[in-house]
Order: C-alpha cells, then sequence, then structure tokens
C-alpha cells in the first residue's frame, strides 16, 4: 500500500490521560475520536488495552494527509464537537508500510517499557 494508491494507511495509538474516572473518559472520547479521524478517511477500531487506558485505530487517509494533520486533527475542537484529545493525552501516529502485524502485544509492551503507554 502506498501513496500511489490514493490513500495513507496509518496506525492511530492513543493512550488517555487516567484523570477521575478512566470509564467516563472513554466513553466521553471514543466516539469524538472516531468522528475526528472519519474526517481524514475510513477509519477502523483495531484494539484497546485490557484497563481502557489506550486505543488503536487504522486509518486509510488521503494520499495528501501527513502525520502531523492527524495529530493537529485529533488535538483541535471544531464547531461541532470539542477536542477528543484531553491536554495529557498521548499520540502515536505511525505510516504503515509493508510489512506484518503479527502481535499486537508487542507494540503495546515496548511502548509501556518506554513510558508511552503509563
Amino acid at each position: 500500500m502506498s501513496s500511489d494508491e490514493g490513500f495513507i494507511p496509518y496506525l492511530v495509538l492513543i493512550r488517555f490521560d487516567r484523570g477521575e474516572d478512566l470509564r467516563d473518559r472513554l466513553h466521553e472520547s471514543l466516539s469524538l475520536l472516531q468522528e475526528a479521524l472519519a474526517e481524514l478517511g475510513p477509519v477502523e477500531p483495531v484494539m484497546s488495552s485490557y484497563d481502557g487506558s489506550a486505543v488503536a485505530y487504522l486509518l486509510e487517509a488521503r494520499a495528501t494527509i501527513q502525520p502531523q494533520q492527524v495529530v493537529t486533527q485529533l488535538q483541535s475542537p471544531k464547531s461541532h464537537r470539542t477536542s477528543p484529545l484531553k491536554t495529557h493525552d498521548k499520540l502515536l501516529v505511525i505510516s504503515v508500510e509493508l510489512g506484518i502485524a503479527t502481535r499486537m502485544e508487542r507494540i503495546t509492551d515496548w511502548l509501556r517499557e518506554h513510558d508511552a503507554l503509563g
């Protein structure tokens, strides 16, 4: 998959700021996140951590969309909604090239080891 085919596949990982009640935070943010990403292209939820503190999406972004635009889209409030991300949420946008995703756990374990998931 490449930009020659009309889209760029992105893996979008989000770690939520734990705050007061993570369940309320998830309920509040998941639909906002999905709506914001859908404005950039077709989006598919692919995983959620066991405790609900992190989620991942696959995004088929238009070929003109750069990773920073995905970040901006999720951090900026729109007139019809609040910002999907809070101040202390963490966001990682990865362009997916050729490769095999054998185990998402390896990715999340590595991110946790490097204090990226909390």
